[in-house]
């Protein structure tokens, strides 16, 4: 192995820059998840009979269990299934496979934003 391409030596924290890349697409999949949830969430929260004051002490609260929750989901349960996806993605026999994939889910979650928003954008399964 050439030293330009030699692996970061153990311990060193320092991951190539294709398995940061990965890392970073998955915690912006999961914050934009997240995200779709937390509206639904006040949408359910506004449409109640609770006075104002209530609303906004269970929107806060709703804030505080979703991302703290979800912060612990990710680094409990993602952690492992990230690896196991890497080194899945990694087998085929396709270039660019693991970013192809992540574009596939940003662009669903695009139109599941563009969706809530009540927004049409264009797309190629549009007449």
């Amino acid at each position: 192995m050439s030293p330009a391409r030699r692996a970061p030596p153990a311990g060193s924290g320092r991951r190539p820059a294709g398995r940061t890349l990965h890392r970073a697409l998955i915690a912006a999949e999961s914050v934009l998840v997240l995200g779709v949830l937390k509206d639904w969430v006040w949408r359910q929260v506004l449409a109640s009979t609770l006075p104002s004051s209530g609303k906004v002490a269970l929107a806060m609260l709703t804030t505080i269990g979703l991302f703290g929750g979800f912060y612990v989901l990710v680094q409990r349960l993602f952690a492992r299934g990230v690896s196991t996806t890497h080194r899945v993605a990694g087998r085929l026999p396709l270039l660019g496979t693991t970013l192809f994939v992540h574009a596939a889910l940003l662009y669903v979650l695009f139109l599941l934003y563009a969706r809530m928003l009540g927004l049409q954008v264009p797309t190629p399964f549009s007449p």
